[in-house]
């Protein structure tokens, strides 16, 4: 059974993205930014029957508890960087199969700079194999050692890689949500920013920031009677690797290269269709 046009996102919530949230707390953007996307639906809170997090930092049942909904559906969707996308596949398998009606997917990240960061853990893969070498250093260590065997096989230069930079700063330069609105950078800017990882740039980097969405997803059937235009789901895929670089089959290359051909023979289209394309980092 295909998810192709069987659901549907009929309402949308944004925070601004912002460098900290001082007084702020993940359950309570995601409260406020779940409310936006509920208000915009045009439908009731007691409508909202399935609910789907980020599940690995807060679980459903806390986000229910705060927003004040009782969904009879709800799941963690803990694909780190691709949550967002997942959580969405789950909302329209659980409309297209009859378990909820409308799911709300919410997910937050709060910087509180009063409150330290987590620290030590159980032992694990990372901890105990990764990170005496070095691996310590957030996502920017493992991307490090990608760039460098992608420089190896392919020949991609570090000025090839600063366009990509600059043209994501670009593309964030007339969003009012961004950290970067009106903040454009040259390559030349990125090129003489310091090292972070090598061969990864200070402006190439990740930018440790706070924010917050919600979507809200419903039937195809039910769809068509809402207040918005509806925008459909036509394809969908999720895929994963192990976390440890080291026992990937192929550094260069992620999940994305297994998830994306699933998606695009789901929704009978191709990579040349597409008119517009968005992607993580």
């Amino acid at each position: 059974m295909s998810l192709r046009g069987e659901a549907a996102i009929i309402g949308i919530g944004e925070l601004p993205t912002t460098r900290a949230t001082p007084g702020r707390s993940m359950i309570g953007l995601m409260g406020d930014v779940g409310r936006i996307a509920i208000h915009d639906a045009h439908i009731r809170f007691e409508d909202v029957d399935g609910l789907v997090t980020e599940g690995g930092l807060v679980y459903p049942g806390f986000a229910s508890e705060y927003l004040g909904i009782r969904p009879r559906f709800a799941s963690g969707a803990s694909m780190m960087g691709a949550s967002g996308a997942t959580g969405v596949t789950l909302a329209s398998m659980a409309v297209q199969n009859g378990l909820a009606n409308y799911v709300l997917v919410v997910i937050a990240t709060a910087r509180n700079p009063n409150i330290p960061a987590a620290g030590g853990g159980p032992p694990s893969m990372r901890s105990e194999i990764e990170e005496p070498y070095g691996m310590s250093a957030g996502a920017n260590t493992g991307y490090g050692m990608m760039y460098v065997r992608h420089m190896e096989e392919y020949g991609t230069t570090e000025e090839q890689m600063a366009h990509m930079a600059v043209n994501e700063r670009f593309n964030t330069l007339e969003n009012p949500n961004s950290v970067f609105q009106g903040q454009p950078i040259t390559h030349e800017d990125v090129m003489n920013s310091r090292y972070v990882n090598y061969p990864i740039k200070l402006l190439e980097t990740v930018m440790p920031c706070a924010g917050a969405a919600a979507v809200v997803v419903t039937s195809a059937e039910r769809a068509k009677h809402s207040l918005n235009r509806p925008v459909y789901v036509l394809g969908a895929g999720v895929a994963t690797d192990p976390l440890m670089g080291w026992q990937r089959d192929k550094l260069t290359e992620t999940p994305v290269a297994r998830s994306a051909p699933t998606a695009f023979t789901m929704s009978g289209y191709t990579p040349r269709d597409m008119q517009f394309a968005q992607f993580y980092d």
